[in-house]
């Protein structure tokens, strides 16, 4: 459980108001990062060996374009892989959507995610995603993303809907770029803006029985200089995510200390359903984000009697026996030291208590 990409939100505000935004974002939603905050976590993150990647997102990035290339730039001169995460409401046409993406590549930028569906519709057709793609495979991006979230059982753009219209515009199937281009599908978290959406006849686009990856490899910072403990859907609403402040501690002093939190470790080991299921809790989610915020929100007492009855037993068969474990040998084979001496930390942790 190493840090392995670091995502900041430059703003909270976003030219879109889509309904089923989890962050709340809308034209009204003004909260911009502060550049003392990109400085720090650019500075301090040296000391996260194990940093691979840095991802600008919002909210829509592009919205403050001269200060997403700086920081990009800035990233990118550290050694880092570069990604942004966008709505192409910029590639309306081809050639704007060429100039856009060379610039974004100049700076540094390596891969490149957007995503459209119906709750996108009200506000660009479907040919902004065709330009944005066709201009991604065009230039030098290495990755580039199309994210199609599923809000209804019967979707008029699902990811066969949007293959054929890459496929029409780019005169072959979207699989002969497929080291280059995504095209996935994922289901709507009713979180924030989406909170009232129905899910209960969906099905999960990705594997929600099983652990969070995400958690503390994937860390963010928020326009208030909060640091979280993943970039996922449940993060706004939970407090348990929250792993700091940078005005108050280094990047490095927040980790480590979110490495020695039993929490964590379970939910990236176990999974948040696989938790709920062993507190009592039967549900039907749309996603681990749904699951997590279920389990750290209105379950979160349960949890932590649960924890604290049986934390040895946890802390024995969940950590160290894990199948998680085993998985990673390599990298505990890598990083042996380093990862003996957080375990040992956690253990005396639950000793202590």
């Amino acid at each position: 459980m190493q840090v392995s990409t670091l995502s900041m939100f430059l703003d909270y505000k976003c030219n879109f108001e889509c309904g089923h935004c989890s962050v709340g974002s809308s034209p009204e939603t003004e909260y911009e990062l502060d550049d003392r905050y990109i400085d720090k976590a650019l500075s301090e993150a040296d000391s996260l060996e194990s940093l691979q990647l840095v991802v600008f997102t919002g909210g829509e990035v592009t919205l403050h374009f001269d200060k997403l290339l700086d920081a990009i730039s800035q990233a990118s001169e550290c050694g880092y892989r570069t990604r942004i995460v966008t709505n192409a409401w910029w590639a309306h046409d081809i050639e704007r959507a060429r100039e856009t993406i060379d610039r974004l590549v100049d700076a540094g930028l390596d891969e490149i995610n957007t995503s459209y569906d119906d709750f996108h519709t009200d506000y660009a057709p479907p040919d902004n995603i065709v330009n944005f793609v066709e201009a991604s495979l065009e230039s030098d991006i290495e990755q580039t993303s199309v994210a199609m979230i599923i809000g209804d059982t019967n979707p008029r753009y699902d990811a066969e809907a949007m293959v054929k219209l890459l496929e029409r515009r780019l005169g072959t199937h979207p699989d002969a770029y497929s080291d280059e281009l995504t095209v996935l599908e994922d289901t709507v978290s009713p979180l924030g803006r989406g909170a009232q959406i129905d899910v209960s006849e969906l099905t999960a686009r990705n594997d929600v029985d099983s652990g969070c990856s995400d958690v503390i490899s994937t860390i963010s910072v928020h326009p208030d200089g909060t640091v979280k403990a993943c970039c996922g859907h449940a993060q706004w609403y939970v407090p348990d995510l929250t792993l700091g402040s940078l005005d108050e501690q280094s990047l490095p002093d927040i980790v480590q200390r979110s490495q020695e939190n039993l929490l964590y470790w379970l939910v990236h080991n176990v999974g948040p359903q696989q938790l709920l299921e062993r507190i009592g809790v039967e549900g039907d989610y749309s996603g681990i984000c749904h699951a997590c915020n279920d389990l750290l929100g209105e379950h979160r007492e349960k949890l932590l009697e649960y924890i604290r009855t049986n934390k040895q037993q946890l802390v024995h068969e969940d950590l160290f026996l894990s199948e998680t474990m085993q998985r990673d040998a390599q990298s505990l084979v890598d990083h042996e030291q380093q990862v003996l001496e957080r375990l040992d930390r956690i253990s005396q942790a639950a000793d202590a208590d």
